[in-house]
């Protein structure tokens, strides 16, 4: 128990010392870690097995972290925080409309997930669900965070609608439903360097879905759901 309480104070130690070797190596502790999260599963991986990985003892593993929980936290929220920053930067700009700051936090969070690729992955995979129902503080913050986020992103589908660039005959709640989902379930399949990079598929996604939430494409749904009545008169022969 000492040794391990001494481990922990070397470790609190250099982390407030901020040494950039001692830093690059937690950041590659941290991209093991999300890579074999995503090939074995959270919960089977061990933090002997991202040790060994990179090319560490199980003592020396702990002066860089305590366990696999704070590697696949730090991770997760330091994206979240970014996410949440590029947001806030997007409202605070008034010169742009909505739509435009719509479009942008869709195509910059998929980038982010190929960047960070597997982490976020990870999460939506196996963990985000998971977190709703735990009490622990980490899971209160990150709960709180990913409201504001979703607040943010309906602000965003609502002000295009209030601004005439978005159809309003659906829900935005839905509407956020169905363009983010599309990007969530890029975890089943997403993997970079093979095929499309994550903006082509996030401007792709983009496209399919603002051709079908224009002005134009709702009147187009309300043409086909209630065809003009006319009638065909036949002049009969004989």
């Amino acid at each position: 128990m000492p040794r391990v309480s001494n481990i922990s104070r070397r470790r609190r130690s250099a982390q407030a010392d901020g040494s950039a070797d001692y830093a690059a190596k937690r950041t590659e502790l941290l991209r093991i870690a999300a890579t074999l999260f995503k090939k074995q599963g959270f919960q089977s991986t061990r933090l002997i097995d991202i040790a060994r990985e990179a090319g560490l003892d199980r003592a020396t593993i702990y002066y860089y972290v305590s366990s696999k929980e704070e590697l696949f936290k730090e991770t997760v929220e330091l994206i979240l925080d970014v996410h949440i920053s590029a947001a806030r930067e997007l409202i605070a700009d008034k010169s742009s409309r909505s739509i435009d700051r719509l479009h942008a936090i869709f195509v910059s969070l998929m980038m982010s997930y190929e960047e960070n690729y597997p982490s976020m992955f990870v999460y939506i995979q196996e963990q985000m669900h998971q977190i709703a129902s735990e009490e622990t503080a980490w899971a209160t913050e990150i709960l709180k965070k990913t409201r504001v986020f979703h607040q943010m992103l309906l602000g965003f589908i609502k002000g295009g609608i209030e601004e005439g660039d978005l159809r309003d005959d659906i829900p935005a709640r839905l509407v956020e439903n169905a363009l983010f989902g599309m990007l969530n379930w890029t975890h089943r399949w997403f993997v970079p360097g093979r095929g499309m990079t994550g903006q082509q598929i996030a401007e792709a996604f983009w496209s399919i879905f603002s051709n079908g939430m224009t002005k134009s494409a709702a009147e187009t749904d309300r043409r086909l759901k209630n065809p003009p009545m006319f009638s065909i008169s036949a002049k009969a022969n004989g």
